[in-house]
């Protein structure tokens, strides 16, 4: 058994709010989330103009790993947020959005996901099963570029649904 299998893989939910909480606590432009076989690789750099980027890998484990120590500091006051770009006009920045998209994710059984941070918005790529429902491996590609409304629009119907008591 290899090690990518011995992983315990988290939901897109979770593990996509870890990742935009990282994102937070530093300037990020240039954003790329991309799914690899054992978590994500994510791709950013800390300053519009400069090309000093930076690549973190976060395995099936670290993201477990971090979302129990996230957890714990759950309540804790957090360092100022440090949100620049299209994300200055979201009081959360990318943590929200990273957890609202995936739970949209994990709603659609999605995979080998990829994010980019484009002039327009952001883009979001995934697979999906088919919705013809034929059940037998075969996979659409799903591809959207999400622009400011769209974005508040799915931070809006995720705050609906925490207070409805649904996540």
């Amino acid at each position: 058994m290899s090690d990518v299998e011995q992983q315990v893989r988290v939901s897109y939910e979770q593990a996509l709010r870890v990742i935009g909480r990282f994102l937070d606590a530093e300037p990020t432009y240039h954003l790329s989330v991309v799914e690899v076989a054992d978590g994500f690789t994510v791709r950013s750099q800390s300053s519009r103009f400069k090309s000093d980027g930076r690549t973190v890998q976060f395995t099936w484990d670290r993201l477990n790993d971090l979302l129990v120590y996230h957890t714990a500091g759950r309540g804790l006051n957090r360092r100022h947020h440090r949100h620049r770009g299209i994300w200055a006009d979201f009081p959360n920045g990318h943590e929200d959005f990273f957890r609202a998209l995936g739970f949209n994710l994990d709603n659609e059984s999605a995979g080998s996901l990829t994010v980019d941070e484009v002039p327009e918005g952001v883009t979001v790529s995934y697979l999906r099963p088919n919705a013809s429902g034929s059940g037998d491996g075969d996979f659409e590609t799903c591809h959207t570029v999400m622009r400011k409304a769209e974005i508040q629009k799915l931070l809006e119907a995720a705050q609906a649904r925490r207070e409805a008591g649904q996540a």
